[in-house]
């Protein structure tokens, strides 16, 4: 009975820590595989650096789609120490506000589209985590990619 028992605790574990990195792997998206084909990253920043993970946080990407005129931001979660809500968003010249996506994501916040039309646009990036204390930083571009 007790071999049986180590059996079952040993499939148990093995179960847990599979389906533990299948979590962890389905989390690391790219870019554009956020935004879709024919994306292509034009900028990105990284956002919260944290020491334990050697790496920043999260990355902001303004991704351009040339085929549809599209932008596209999105922001991948890379740390492993969320907390809070990660967010993206656009706004293009003469808008009032960004149009955003935001949440409790561990892969990423977005994607946020949007055309121009003849216009510039600016992009945004944030991010909650854990490096002590709750920290927060984000990332408000210049307006640039004008088209």
């Amino acid at each position: 009975m007790r071999n049986i028992t180590r059996a079952l605790i040993t499939a148990g574990a093995a179960v847990f820590v599979m389906s533990g990195t299948a979590t962890t792997a389905s989390a690391a998206a790219s870019p554009t595989d956020a935004c879709g084909p024919g994306f292509f990253v034009q900028e990105s920043q990284e956002l919260g650096w944290y020491q334990g993970t050697g790496g920043p946080q999260a990355t902001v990407h303004l991704l351009y789609n040339a085929s549809t005129g599209e932008n596209c931001a999105v922001t991948v979660v890379t740390g492993g120490r969320n907390q809070g809500t990660v967010g993206a968003g656009l706004r293009i010249e003469g808008d009032e506000d960004f149009t955003r996506d935001e949440g409790d994501y561990n892969a990423y916040a977005g994607p946020v589209k949007l055309r121009a039309n003849g216009k510039c646009v600016q992009y945004y990036g944030s991010t909650q985590y854990w490096s002590r204390t709750v920290m927060y930083d984000e990332y408000i571009s210049p307006f640039g990619h004008c088209g």
